[in-house]
């Protein structure tokens, strides 16, 4: 029994090196979430963002209307590097998109946003992967590259509540993903997941997220959580959990009107 100690080990040490860096095929943007509860109202957000693969950078902006309308654009862009020595390991994702929207106001302290947009992005992988090659050695050696274009249409309400200095939102987003172009050359590691990717390209996404903001009624501090569930191709190699943290700004909205209230309540002295 003692004996069949030693190959089962060695065989474990095996399997546990002779592996490639896990690679990712979408990472979900941050939830533009505005919360508008004013016309003419702008709000931005400068964030950094982290998952199981991906740490990148976010922006956002957005611009209410007085009929109820609201515009929002979202960027992210980013990536994640595992070079060392002799061989390169990375991944690269870059993805914006816009969307239209309807807002209200209602019992004193809650906004309802209804949110539909479109979104473009695209990702460039290259792989590496750790070979034994006998012995207590193991080499890395490159295994190809993939580039993928996507593209996403989604629908997204969410509800939020604004209390003096905190903010709240829960949203929910359903969007339909769409890779619309997928190259790949020289992998083996990967070639399984990739092939797979193409031959089902779409899926539907649901993916609920959780928005909380405290501070000033101008710079709040953002923290949101975003999870993302693959409706339809649950094998896609996805990142599910998403959590990002910045700066959320508002400017004019609410706040200006409070300030033309107050000044017009307080005439200059000569009665003008």
């Amino acid at each position: 029994m003692k004996r069949n100690i030693i190959p089962v080990f060695l065989l474990s040490l095996v399997f546990l090196f002779s592996c490639s860096f896990p690679h990712l095929y979408y990472t979900p943007v941050a939830q533009n979430v505005p919360i508008n509860d004013s016309a003419n109202k702008f709000t931005g957000l400068v964030a950094g963002s982290f998952g199981a693969e991906n740490e990148c950078f976010e922006a956002q902006a957005g611009y209410s209307f007085p009929t109820h309308i609201a515009l929002t654009a979202s960027l992210l862009t980013g990536g994640t590097s595992n070079n060392a020595g002799k061989y390169s390991d990375y991944s690269k994702v870059s993805y914006f998109e816009g969307a239209l929207g309807y807002y209200r106001h209602f019992a004193d302290i809650c906004v309802f946003e209804l949110y539909g947009g479109y979104g473009q992005g695209k990702q460039e992988h290259v792989f590496a992967y750790n070979e034994y090659t006998g012995g207590l050695t193991w080499t890395w050696r490159q295994d190809g590259y993939a580039n993928l274009t996507y593209s996403q249409i989604f629908i997204q309400p969410d509800i939020g509540i604004k209390i003096k200095w905190l903010e709240g939102a829960f949203s929910c987003r359903l969007s339909r993903l769409n890779y619309e172009d997928i190259t790949f050359s020289g992998t083996t590691a990967h070639l399984t997941e990739l092939n797979d990717l193409q031959a089902t390209s779409k899926s539907w996404l649901l993916e609920p997220a959780f928005t909380f903001r405290a501070g000033s009624p101008a710079v709040k501090t953002q923290l949101q959580l975003v999870l993302s569930a693959n409706l339809t191709n649950k094998n896609l190699l996805t990142e599910v959990i998403r959590i990002n943290f910045g700066l959320h700004f508002a400017l004019g909205g609410h706040q200006a009107q409070k300030n033309k209230v107050v000044s017009s309540s307080n005439p200059s002295p000569d009665g003008r």
